[in-house]
């Protein structure tokens, strides 16, 4: 009885993800640990809160991370949207701001545009890019496209990943408008 079971619930994840049988399943689990540089600790207008974010990527599966010549990545623990939403929710907290309940005034939205590892000779390259958008008393207070390419030797998806989101958080941190607008500046 227990491997019908088994056989009838794979057999299922596959019909509703037929990529998962040929993806490369990767878990990555994301904490900013870097120093930014910036203290938010003093948000003119907050707390910040962080809206959830987006998928405008043009992907049939929602986990899936494109590798082009290679078959997808699929994320075990978070979609890839979910993943950018945390990185920057992490890399805002340890900056020294107190997130906001949902709703809160002052609040980040995101879309993931686009998301993709490419192998090359020496290992991989990772692109990101992310439309932000600030708004404060319910305008648009900055938007910006935030766009993160790093390499990495080796083959470790997920440490590329990392190290994709590490470099996305420290572009974000590098806009001067977006800094003023959080009154930090």
């Amino acid at each position: 009885m227990y491997k019908r079971l088994l056989a009838v619930t794979l057999t299922s994840l596959l019909t509703l993800n037929p990529n998962m049988a040929s993806a490369e399943p990767v878990s990555v689990i994301y904490s900013y640990q870097g120093n930014s540089g910036v203290n938010l600790g003093k948000i003119v207008g907050g707390p910040l809160s962080i809206n959830a974010f987006s998928d405008q990527r043009n992907e049939p599966q929602t986990q899936d991370i494109q590798r082009p010549g290679n078959e997808p990545i699929v994320l075990t623990d978070l979609a890839p949207h979910a993943l950018v939403q945390s990185a920057i929710a992490s890399a805002i907290e340890r900056s020294g701001a107190s997130l906001g309940e949902p709703g809160s005034p002052l609040a980040l939205d995101g879309k993931l545009i686009e998301m993709k590892v490419q192998d090359t000779e020496s290992g991989l390259e990772v692109l990101i890019r992310c439309e932000l958008t600030l708004r404060n008393q319910g305008r648009n207070a900055w938007q910006s496209v935030v766009f993160s390419r790093t390499m990495l030797e080796g083959k470790d998806v997920a440490t590329a990943i990392s190290q994709g989101l590490d470099k996305l958080v420290a572009e974000l941190f590098r806009d001067d408008y977006f800094l003023m607008e959080l009154g930090v500046l």
